[in-house]
């Protein structure tokens, strides 16, 4: 019996996937160190965990499998959904705790990332327009602010937690800060790869290495695209 009607939503591939889509996941165990650091997170929130892989998604693109995905949480008797990805080092457990406080006080909450998107939305069953979330930007950088718009339209009472980068190029990686991480293993798997980079490329030539993906990324992130100068 749940003792919460705040759900966490892990929405995300599985690494399997990820990996066909983000090429250098694989290195030094990345992805996985992603993924179980993600996981950890969600069993230290103390919130039920639902996990919302390819498997479980529905639909044809990006937006309807995420507004889907909340939808089918809502109609599985929650009230409140926290949902957050898995390309995110930097999250940790306190985040979520500042979005359940958010919605605990009858508000919602959203955590914004360096490239438009966001990495965590916290919103409400009163809050949530199907319809609306359908028709956002998905995969651009204007979806952050779609997002955040549409929830203050619903409910002025909205927390905006600090903003984070998450992974979907080579470049974020180089650009990420260890120091910050707090999971060793993957604070370990990011240095390493930095440490291989860093001796053959400046920021400015990794963004020029992009992966293509035909999957969109967690939380409407922009697409990567291959392009090699």
């Amino acid at each position: 019996m749940r003792n919460s009607n705040t759900a966490l939503l892990v929405f995300s591939l599985s690494l399997q996937e990820e990996l066909k889509n983000k090429a250098f996941f694989g290195q030094h165990n990345l992805g996985k160190s992603l993924s179980d650091n993600t996981k950890k997170i969600a069993n230290q929130s103390g919130l039920p965990v639902l996990y919302f892989d390819e498997k479980q998604q529905s639909g044809v693109n990006f937006g309807e499998r995420f507004s889907n995905a909340l939808q089918d949480v809502f109609e599985a008797g929650y009230d409140k959904i926290i949902t957050i990805g898995n390309d995110c080092p930097l999250l940790d457990v306190r985040h979520i705790q500042q979005a359940k406080k958010a919605l605990d006080n009858n508000g919602n909450a959203i955590g914004p990332t360096t490239d438009g998107g966001f990495y965590l939305l916290g919103i409400s069953k009163d809050d949530f327009d199907y319809h609306s979330f359908l028709d956002f930007s998905w995969n651009t950088a204007l979806v952050y602010q779609e997002a955040l718009d549409n929830i203050i339209y619903s409910n002025p009472s909205c927390t905006v937690l600090e903003e984070l980068q998450d992974i979907d190029f080579l470049s974020d990686i180089y650009n990420i800060s260890t120091r910050y991480i707090l999971n060793e293993a993957l604070r370990k798997s990011i240095h390493a790869i930095q440490k291989f980079a860093s001796p053959f490329y400046s920021p400015s030539d990794l963004t020029t290495l992009q992966f293509l993906q035909q999957t969109p990324f967690n939380k409407g992130s922009p697409l990567p695209f291959l392009i090699q100068l």
